[in-house]
This record gives C-alpha cells, sequence and structure tokens, in this order.
C-alpha cells in the first residue's frame, strides 16, 4: 500500500535524549516551535478560564510540564509548557519528610531521577541532591543536569505567563495554599480532586480565592449536582465508555453552563477511544470528537504544540493562524502497518507467523503490529526479520528520511535501509525514548536523490543487535537545494 504526505500530525521530541550513531531525534522543528509559541499573561489566561459556555476558547492544558521537551514536572518542562502556548500547566506536587512541597509525579524518585525510595521519606536536601532523567525516565533513561524542584520554585517560574494544576495535592492541600499565598500566586492556581463534596467545600470555604476543578468518574457522577455553596471552575470528567452518565450530552450541557469542561486525550481509558495519537492521525477521531461532539473546553494534553495548531487552524474566530495539517506538501509519510502485500517471505519475513500485536492491523499476517494508544506501530521487531514497502514520492528530487519510533530501552534496536534493491543505508542505531508511548521522529543519517513515481525499500533488522522498539511511521522530507 502506498501513503501519501496526507496524514496529520507532527510528533515532538524528547529534547535532551542521547542520541546514538545514525538516528539523530528532530529538534529543530520543535525548538522553534516553542520559542515562538503564543504569549499570555494571568489576567488573559484567568478572564478566559473564567469565561464558559458556547463561544469559550478551548484551553489546552499541558501534562506534566512538557515532558517531551524536558524532563517531567522540571522547571525546563514548565517553562516549555509556557513557551509552546499552553493556558495551564498541570503538575504533580509530593511532600518531602521534612515538610517541604516538591514536584514528583509518582510516589517514590526511583523512575524520574537517579535515586531510590519515597518522596514522604527523603529530606529536601536528599532530594536536591538528585538528578531528573530525560522524558519520561524509567531504569535506562540518561541523566539531564535537571534538578527536582519545590512547588515554590515551579510558581516563580510560571507566575504572570500561566495558570497551574496542582495534581496528587489534595491532602497537602493547606501546605501548598500557604505556599500560593507566599508567592503571590493562589490566582494562578486551580486545586483539583475527587473528594467527597462536603470535605471540598470545606476547603473551599476557608478562601473565596480558591479556584477548584472537580474529578468526575462513573462511581461518582452523583457529584455533578451534589455541589451547594461553592461550585468548581471546572469538572474533569472521566470516562471509558461513551455509556457513562457524566458524558451524555444533556448532562455536559447542563454542565457548560455554569463551568468549564475538561477532557483528558492522554491514553486510552480517560477518554474512551480519544487520544492523543488518534488525534494526530485525524482530529476528527480525537480532539475534534472531544469539542465538537462532547462539548469539552478543556484539553489536557501530552502534545500542546499541536493541539494549538490544531485549533488555531480551525479558529479563525480567535485569530487562528495555524496551518493543519502540519506535514509539509513535499513530504511523505508511509505507515509502518502499510507494509507490503505480496506476502510472506516476498513482502517480509518475520521469525513467526504469529502477529503479537492481536487485532490491531492485518491481524491475520506475520508482521506483528500494535495499537499504542491509537499510534498503530509495527511492533515486537526481532534481529533478522525485514519488510519492503513502496513509497509515491511526488517530486523527483533529494529526500531525507525519518522514522517516528519508541522504546525505553538505550540502546533499542539497529536496523539499515535498502531503497530499490541498490542504496543502503545504516546500521541505524534507534535512540530510546524512555518509553514504549513516547514517540519521537529520528533523522536517519545521509539522503537519498528519489525520482517521481513509486520506488520500493526494504527495512533490515541487524541480527546481531538488542531489539526492543516500535516504529510508527517513515517519513520523507524533500531537501530545499
Amino acid at each position: 500500500m502506498v501513503t501519501t504526505g496526507v496524514l496529520v500530525g507532527v510528533a515532538p521530541t524528547s529534547a535532551g535524549a542521547r542520541v546514538t550513531a545514525g538516528a539523530t531525534p528532530i529538534s529543530g522543528a520543535l525548538a522553534q516551535t516553542v520559542e515562538s509559541g503564543p504569549a499570555h499573561t494571568i489576567a488573559q489566561v484567568r478572564e478566559q478560564f473564567l469565561r464558559h459556555g458556547p463561544g469559550a476558547e478551548v484551553l489546552v492544558v499541558a501534562h506534566r510540564g512538557h515532558w517531551r521537551a524536558a524532563p517531567e514536572n522540571s522547571l525546563k518542562a514548565i517553562r516549555s509548557a509556557v513557551k509552546a502556548g499552553a493556558h495551564v500547566v498541570e503538575i504533580d506536587v509530593r511532600r518531602t519528610a521534612d515538610g517541604h512541597l516538591v514536584l514528583m509525579h509518582d510516589s517514590t524518585v526511583d523512575r524520574t531521577t537517579d535515586g531510590t525510595g519515597a518522596v514522604s521519606e527523603l529530606t529536601l536536601a536528599e532530594v536536591r541532591q538528585l538528578r531528573l532523567k530525560v522524558g519520561l525516565g524509567g531504569d535506562q533513561a540518561p541523566l539531564t543536569d535537571e534538578r527536582v524542584p519545590t512547588l515554590a520554585e515551579a510558581m516563580a517560574v510560571v507566575k504572570g505567563r500561566a495558570m497551574v494544576n496542582l495534581d496528587k495535592a489534595w491532602d497537602i492541600r493547606d501546605e501548598a495554599y500557604d505556599v500560593l499565598v507566599d508567592t503571590g500566586t493562589l490566582d494562578h492556581v486551580l486545586f483539583k480532586s475527587s473528594a467527597p463534596v462536603a470535605e471540598v467545600e470545606q476547603f473551599l470555604a476557608t478562601d473565596p480565592e480558591i479556584l477548584y476543578v472537580h474529578v468526575v468518574k462513573e462511581e461518582n457522577a452523583a457529584d455533578l449536582d451534589g455541589f451547594t455553596y461553592h461550585q468548581p471552575e471546572a469538572f474533569e470528567l472521566v470516562f471509558d465508555r461513551l455509556t457513562e452518565p457524566q458524558i451524555q450530552p444533556a448532562v455536559v450541557a447542563a454542565l457548560r453552563e455554569r463551568a468549564r469542561v475538561w477532557v483528558n486525550t492522554l491514553w486510552y481509558g480517560l477518554a474512551a477511544g480519544y487520544t492523543d495519537e488518534s488525534s494526530l492521525r485525524d482530529p476528527a477521531q480525537g480532539w475534534g470528537a472531544v469539542v465538537d461532539r462532547h462539548q469539552a473546553d478543556m484539553i489536557q494534553t501530552d502534545n500542546p504544540e499541536q493541539l494549538i495548531n490544531w485549533l488555531a487552524s480551525r479558529d479563525r474566530e480567535h485569530g487562528g493562524q495555524g496551518q493543519w495539517p502540519s506535514l509539509p506538501k513535499e513530504s511523505v509519510r508511509v505507515q509502518a502497518e502499510d507494509y507490503s502485500l505480496e506476502g510472506k517471505g516476498i513482502g517480509y519475513h518475520d521469525l513467526d507467523d504469529e502477529n503479537r500485536g492481536g487485532t490491531a492491523a492485518r491481524q491475520y499476517e506475520g508482521v506483528d503490529v500494535c495499537d499504542n494508544n491509537a499510534a498503530i506501530v509495527m511492533c515486537w521487531i526481532r534481529g533478522g526479520e525485514w519488510v519492503k514497502y513502496t513509497v509515491e514520492v511526488p517530486k523527483s528530487g533529494t529526500y531525507r528520511v525519518s522514522a517516528r519510533m519508541s522504546s525505553p530501552y538505550f540502546p533499542a534496536g539497529r536496523f539499515s535501509m535498502t531503497f530499490d534493491g541498490q542504496s543502503t543505508t545504516g546500521p541505524v542505531d534507534v535512540a530510546g525514548t524512555t518509553s514504549h508511548d513516547a514517540f519521537e521522529l529520528q533523522e536517519i543519517e545521509g539522503t537519498h536523490y528519489l525520482r517521481r513515481g513509486t520506488h520500493e525499500f526494504e527495512v533490515r533488522m541487524d541480527e546481531d543487535a538488542y531489539q526492543n522498539f516500535n516504529i510508527d511511521y517513515f517519513q520523507f522530507d524533500r531537501v530545499k537545494q
């Protein structure tokens, strides 16, 4: 099957990831987007947030700062989220053994730093000694020079520029409140929980300036009508099926009359099948459905630049200047699942005849194809396997090839590419991305002159290398002369 340049979305990179020979993360486009992002003042964002109902602008919430550009929950990730244009930056807060509030998603520091142990059992001084890992971290993720910030430091970075959503912080809300008052940033922050309504209202009664988001799932859907004295400014609706009560059209329409409607598109189960990855393939299957069908006016995402660009491209009423799709017109993508139709031994060689990915795509053939939160990828890759593809080149010229890949391993794998049975590139060492779900567009070393028309290329996995990575697609970009 031939795939031309009609698919949408450019994958952001994990800036700072260790790069191995032959595969380079593409960071230039991201860096340019981040630096040129729209600037908000806190007054503008607050005014937007407090305005809800039909016609309200969709607000973008960046998850864990902007972990694709910097270590999650780092000051650098927060700065990147703000520069990208996010209206709200989501961060996670934990308390140390000596009572200080620091940014950490997990209850332990193991995944994201070079240390071990529970945050609650470490002092601030001990936490300060730790170095954060690239992106989402993990056992093999490279270290950076970024350190674990305190909540006060995070608020100093974002002050005057964007709002902040505090996750994991409900049980330490009083201490968090004190930090916000001390830093003059109470008006920047959204507290969040799914706690009993009476408990929430008791806290909100302590200060009318507190802004609050209530998390609603099927089991506490009754909370939607439970608030009497202090109405939340937003409801975060979590649903894994469209049959759940909190996402029914009439319910959501009534909510929008008094609050904002927040939906998460991070992974399966938070918003049924609507994910960032489904949005990058086709916005109508993700962000578009969330906004148009389900009336969301806040979206939490791991891809703030792409969401902002898509919103701008569709929303001329708010001065939209973005372009969508963002794939250059002379670029071509070939999805990994669109391999040759010539069959086993001719179009591909796999070490077994089972599609270990199940029913994601082409389930009756031997190449393993998985569904990673709606990214349909070639997976279970092993040494000695090979796959053939065809690509329709729109214009003769010199092309640079990249592959969107993911892996928590360093190194992650190695392969070579042969074009039209003649020109071979490689071996290409696959750079780890910190997670199988953290896709990164990696540039393949070298360029190839390709005439307009159909070309064949073969991807062959090195028999002697460790292989554990996924491939989403291959991208051909024409090099301007």
